[in-house]
């Protein structure tokens, strides 16, 4: 062991305490304290309703059972996905291809009342296709459909954050 490998040690032991003592802790969403359960809306296709649950499960938000129980209301509305080439090989194949994931959805409270009016979320991501590797391009695809799905459940979440910050400072 080092001359003063004790003391650095003791510095950084202070140091974490130090940190997990301040408040610090890593980023989520506070919606529990002003959202006391919420229900998610949609069809039974729709691809982003167990995602968005599952987000409101681990911001602490109960799950209703119905619209009437809950004090929010997600209505996944509509949504698209759409993929197009972006750029072509000197072969005049699809070297590139761009994905649009959109989804349109509102937010009310369970008497009906509309906290968010029907909008539009979209995202968009491109990438390339390996010829060689058709089944790491497929998989690149998939990855990318889920990060876009999970930036749009953040962009709502951020929104029933805004919204909760609204109601607690008009009531």
């Amino acid at each position: 062991m080092k001359p003063g490998g004790a003391w650095v040690r003791a510095v950084l032991v202070a140091a974490v305490l130090l940190a997990g003592g301040c408040g610090f802790h890593l980023r989520s969403w506070d919606l529990e304290r002003s959202v006391a359960s919420a229900y998610v809306a949609a069809s039974p296709r729709h691809d982003l309703a167990e995602p968005m649950r599952r987000a409101l499960r681990q911001a602490g938000i109960d799950a209703a059972g119905s619209r009437t129980d809950a004090s929010l209301v997600i209505d996944l509305q509509d949504h698209r996905q759409e993929r197009r080439s972006a750029s072509v090989s000197g072969q005049a194949r699809a070297a590139e291809y761009e994905m649009i994931y959109a989804v349109l959805y509102r937010v009310s409270d369970g008497a009906g009342n509309e906290l968010v009016a029907p909008q539009w979320i979209e995202r968009q991501r491109v990438y390339r296709i390996d010829r060689d590797n058709l089944v790491g391009s497929s998989e690149e695809q998939s990855l990318l459909l889920r990060e876009m799905r999970d930036d749009i459940v953040q962009q709502i979440l951020r929104t029933l954050s805004a919204v909760a910050a609204r109601a607690e400072s008009a009531g």
